[in-house]
């Protein structure tokens, strides 16, 4: 637990100063900040902070988060981090697309995030995998709260982006569940020692995912999918190997999965590849250049690790800022052909 804690706090140093933050985009000239807003879920009785990253507005207004006058109000994104990491370290795509007109909300996961302090950090929470769909549609509620904004947002198409955990959380927002055994089986084979996902499991002491207990949390399962969610990306995303099939093939909306095939955490035919295999029509981008798992945050210094994986140290001669770049391009060229004729 004591490195776990390092780990958290050396995240909080090399993002110090990050709410001030103001960004002009060198293309287009458009200046981009970040706002953070503190809200309250109320039923859920846990605090909910969100980071906001926007254009900013032509001159000041009574909201907390003041929009430019000339935003697209049907331009909403959500973006939801990996694992025990924060909104801050989706810097890279959360500035990108707000240069081009969206409205990004970055949810802090609570229980995992450290933003909300060190001592709200719960390892268990990684169990409650349904907690991370109820934040964001509780997140999506408000962008529709005009004393938030002073543009009035539309939040019935609403782009949804994740990491690796948050990968997962995107697409369970678009209907993916997991199956109750086939994390445990597929764990328990040699093939998998490999894959940092089964660490989770035995490391946080998560319950077998029997049929009892899928049984008893059938119906948050269910409640995971938000039919705001318009089109759905996700990045290196994780539970590929507790996911059931017949949920994916479910899935109706544009998707894209962006996957690193040389992958140092969670194996790519196991988790990136397979889901895109059994959603219907969706998109896959198989990163190579010998890309990790967190190629897909931030730049960072520091020699901190996530189950025996350096979270800043890329592999030699990966150069992590040029392959966001190109990630960017898949990523944009999928909202422009398969979303924004549909919504945005």
């Amino acid at each position: 637990m004591k490195k776990f804690l390092l780990l958290l706090l050396s995240f909080l140093i090399m993002t110090a100063g990050f709410i001030s933050n103001v960004v002009a985009n060198q293309n287009n000239h458009v200046a981009v900040k970040t706002t953070q807003v503190d809200f309250y879920d109320a039923d859920a009785k846990r605090p909910a902070k969100v980071t906001f990253w926007h254009q900013v507005g032509e001159s000041a207004c009574q909201q907390k988060v003041c929009l430019s006058t000339t935003q697209s109000a049907n331009k909403v994104a959500v973006i939801s981090h990996g694992a025990f990491g924060s909104p801050h370290s989706m810097n890279w795509l959360g500035y990108a697309l707000a240069s081009q007109g969206f409205v990004v909300a970055g949810v802090a996961h609570y229980g995992e995030s450290w933003v909300y302090g060190q001592d709200t950090i719960d390892p268990s929470v990684v169990a409650r995998f349904w907690q991370r769909p109820q934040e964001v549609s509780f997140v999506i509620d408000q962008l529709a709260n005009t004393d938030v904004f002073n543009v009035k947002l539309q939040t019935d198409h609403v782009l949804m982006l994740g990491h690796s955990s948050g990968g997962f959380t995107t697409l369970a927002l678009a209907g993916a569940k997991l199956q109750a055994g086939k994390s445990e089986s597929y764990c328990a084979l040699e093939s998998s020692k490999n894959d940092k996902g089964c660490n989770y499991a035995s490391k946080r002491k998560m319950p077998p995912m029997s049929a009892e207990m899928i049984e008893k949390i059938g119906q948050l399962q269910a409640g995971m999918k938000d039919p705001r969610i318009a089109a759905v990306i996700a990045l290196d995303p994780a539970l590929g190997h507790a996911t059931n099939t017949a949920s994916l093939k479910n899935i109706t909306i544009p998707s894209l999965v962006i996957g690193s095939v040389e992958n140092d955490f969670l194996p790519y035919a196991v988790h990136a590849k397979y889901y895109a295999d059994h959603i219907p029509n969706a998109d896959l981008v198989g990163v190579k250049q010998g890309a990790g798992h967190f190629v897909y945050i931030d730049a960072c210094d520091s020699n901190r690790e996530a189950n025996g994986v350096p979270l800043c140290k890329d592999r030699q001669n990966v150069n992590r800022k040029a392959i966001q770049q190109q990630l960017l391009g898949h990523i944009f060229k999928f909202v422009h052909v398969k979303v924004a004729p549909n919504s945005l």
